[in-house]
């Protein structure tokens, strides 16, 4: 894959174009990032058309459609990622062009990053790109750096979500609530709790989590269950966040990760080891009972071990 060619660089401008519009807080920056984004990714769907050798051409004045793209590349058994994400989309910009209105913040916040992960995907895939490396070349700096405050790293990083609050609120309370979600289940994996099923957040809920010596104090509980409330109103569309939203779910991660850091993992790892034995066991027990019981059930209908007689 060539990274000069037209169709790619394209396709990285409006990409890069598009963080611009995302930053922006005007109901036509929404629409134009819709925008952007689907004909990003319709450029480097033609484009991975043409390194395949085929023509994106129907004929001299008209080229496929992403339809026709997708059916070409799934010929060429090539691989891509999020396509039902993508597809809608392609749908959004489609209804954008044919009527008035622009979409939601929320709606936004979500092309948004399912581009930047289709993106990444395929740079790294069939490009051999870093995304990170090729959208700097792409993005102005101030814009790049506005955008990336709202995908905490670190600590630091939390804190910069309050500035990037002035201006987006929303973004800035999702992204907090991802990096919670993160670090928490980095937790779990780190004290072996990632066996369950059940997100480590979730646990937090039900009190479960006592038996493994993470005795979350009632009021912690509390609030952490109220910046659930806050998030899940906001990502629904049910409410609206405010700075001081973003300022208290901020202090509460905080307050949640330094109780997780003077845990003591050892005896609380030594409890989820002998947890995880004893479920795995009944498990074992429940499917040892069932077999002996369809074994029985077989024997009351006359039938041999191993034949299914109809």
């Amino acid at each position: 894959m060539a990274i000069e060619s037209p169709l790619f660089q394209s396709a990285m401008e409006l990409l890069g174009h598009s963080i611009s519009h995302y930053n922006g807080k005007k109901e036509l920056d929404r629409k134009l990032l819709i925008l952007h984004l689907a004909n990003a990714v319709e450029l480097i769907l033609k484009d991975l058309v043409l390194d395949t050798g085929e023509s994106i051409y129907k004929n001299a004045k008209e080229t496929i459609t992403i339809q026709g793209c997708l059916s070409s590349l799934k010929e060429k058994n090539i691989s891509l990622p999020f396509l039902n994400k993508i597809e809608l989309l392609i749908d959004e910009r489609n209804a954008l062009q044919h009527r008035f209105g622009s979409p939601n913040e929320l709606t936004s916040i979500f092309y948004m990053n399912i581009s930047q992960e289709f993106f990444k995907s395929v740079l790294k895939q069939h490009y051999g790109q870093d995304y990170d490396e090729i959208i700097s070349q792409f993005t102005d700096e101030v814009d790049l750096v506005a955008f990336k405050l709202g995908a905490p790293e670190n600590d630091q990083e939390l804190e910069k979500l309050q500035e990037l609050a002035k201006i987006h609120p929303l973004g800035a309370l999702l992204s907090a609530w991802s990096y919670f979600e993160k670090n928490a289940d980095q937790f779990a994996k780190e004290i072996g709790l990632d066996y369950r099923r059940r997100p480590f957040v979730m646990e937090l809920h039900s009190n479960r989590l006592e038996r493994f010596g993470i005795d979350v104090p009632d009021e912690l509980r509390y609030k952490i269950d109220k910046i659930r409330k806050i998030r899940n109103m906001s990502a629904h569309g049910r409410a609206e966040p405010t700075l001081e939203d973003v300022k208290s779910t901020i202090e509460i991660i905080e307050e949640f990760e330094n109780f997780l850091t003077n845990l003591d993992q050892a005896p609380i790892k030594e409890m989820v080891a002998s947890e995880k034995d004893r479920e795995e066991s009944l498990r074992r027990e429940m499917i040892k009972a069932r077999e002996e019981d369809e074994e029985s059930l077989r024997k009351a209908l006359g039938e041999r071990p191993g034949t299914n007689d109809e």
